[in-house]
């Protein structure tokens, strides 16, 4: 499945490894971004059936809503079916639920068939829970794209979202509380300064691990995450700093997966992904085979959907 391969895309995107992709999954938002793995489809690129999600609640701007509009033309226009998943912002079982539902009315059987999923803009908990699913369907082949932003909000010193609604167990990401063990919370930081020091506070875990991805994606944008995080990291000794890839979601597994062993033994393990979606899906890898770690998502109240994001860096390919 997710086994090791991680390349720039250079050219334009075709199938995996025959005709036609059998089931092609992308996400809505007001970042422009995500339109971006559909628009380097190559001309012949073909799926079988196409899904676009697009999430209800309400919106800043009107940006979600033209981007789905021109994801669909895209789905059209490369798939035999293109099928719209108009579904909660907040709950992802409520997308999960919604695409099985699709699924078995059109008695699509996601076994042995090849998969392609742009990540770019599922929220983080969303891909955490659609990864999971998705697999055990049994899919033969499972390939994930990312496009990076050309340039985020804080660049303009604004932030990238606002408030918190809750912090909240992710679906299905449970993990085991057991009373004699201590608490440790493993952070993947980002820009969002304010949610990573709320979910600190909220647990008050008895020792902390920050994970900082290095090099960043650009070399300007070093020490951008530090600075974010300062109210955070000033809390805390030095040592609570691990520095993992930013990009390559096989290193972010192989760090966790030893973060886990040294401390499972000793402490009820808490997870709390809040950088880039990269790092999300090392976080899915690491916990398949580490189903004690429960895993928090901070829902903030609203995004800064102006500034969020600009335009679109590099396209990575995961398969």
């Amino acid at each position: 499945m997710l086994n090791g391969l991680t390349k720039e895309v250079q050219d334009t995107i075709k199938p995996i490894d025959k005709s036609s992709d059998d089931i092609f999954l992308s996400c809505a938002s007001f970042e422009k971004r995500c339109r971006s793995v559909v628009e380097k489809l190559d001309r012949n690129y073909c799926a079988t059936t196409s899904f676009v999600f697009k999430y209800e609640g309400e919106n800043k701007t009107n940006r979600r809503d033209i981007n789905f509009k021109r994801l669909m033309s895209a789905a059209e226009k490369h798939s035999k079916s293109a099928i719209p998943v108009v579904c909660d912002h907040q709950d992802p079982l409520d997308g999960v639920f919604k695409f099985k539902e699709l699924c078995e009315r059109l008695q699509i059987n996601m076994s042995g068939k090849s998969i392609t999923i742009d990540i770019s803009t599922f929220t983080k908990q969303y891909l955490l829970v659609f990864l999971k699913f998705i697999e055990k369907q049994n899919p033969r082949t499972m390939r994930l794209f990312y496009a990076e932003p050309a340039e985020y909000a804080v660049k303009w010193r604004k932030p990238l979202s606002y408030g918190l609604i809750d912090i909240v167990s992710v679906p299905s990401y449970g993990g085991h509380t057991y009373i004699e063990k201590e608490n440790l919370l493993v952070l993947l930081l980002g820009y969002e300064g304010d949610r990573a020091y709320t979910i600190w506070e909220k647990l008050s875990p008895h020792k902390t691990i920050i994970l900082i991805g290095k090099p960043s994606y650009k070399d300007s944008w070093e020490g951008r995450v530090e600075e974010f995080n300062k109210k955070l990291l000033s809390k805390l000794p030095k040592d609570a700093v691990i520095y993992i890839p930013s990009l390559n979601p096989f290193g972010v597994r192989d760090g966790l997966e030893k973060i886990f062993a040294d401390h499972q033994k000793e402490y009820n393990i808490a997870l709390s992904p809040l950088g880039p979606k990269p790092q999300v899906v090392g976080c899915y890898l690491a916990l398949k085979n580490n189903d004690y770690v429960q895993v928090l998502y901070a829902i903030p109240k609203y995004y800064e959907e102006k500034y969020f994001s600009k335009d679109t860096g590099k396209i990575w390919e995961y398969c």
